[in-house]
């Protein structure tokens, strides 16, 4: 974290009560389908929730996501990167890793 609580432009910060942030939740849902359209696999992902997340301020915005996934019942844990440039309607998975 930053020194005595100043956050620089560009730093990664920290979203509070990310299970009632609508949006954050949808960036959670969108990153999980762009994956599985991906990953064609016989058993897909359902998403169940962001769990935690941090934002920093781009040219856009970038989200750091920890999603919460149930693979064939059983649940999974995976870390997304969605950039989001809303005045352009841009939303791009950039990563998606365990």
């Amino acid at each position: 974290t930053a020194f005595g609580g100043f956050h620089p432009f560009g730093g990664l910060q920290p979203i509070p009560d990310v299970k009632n942030n609508m949006h954050v939740q949808e960036l959670g849902k969108f990153a999980v389908a762009e994956f599985n359209k991906k990953h064609q696999e016989a058993a897909a992902l359902v998403f169940v929730e962001v769990v935690e997340a941090q934002s920093q301020v781009v040219a856009g915005t970038n989200y750091r996501l920890h999603i919460e996934t149930l693979k064939a019942g059983c649940v999974r844990h995976y870390k997304a990167l969605v950039y989001e440039k809303t005045w352009e309607n841009v939303k791009t998975l950039t990563s998606f890793e365990p």
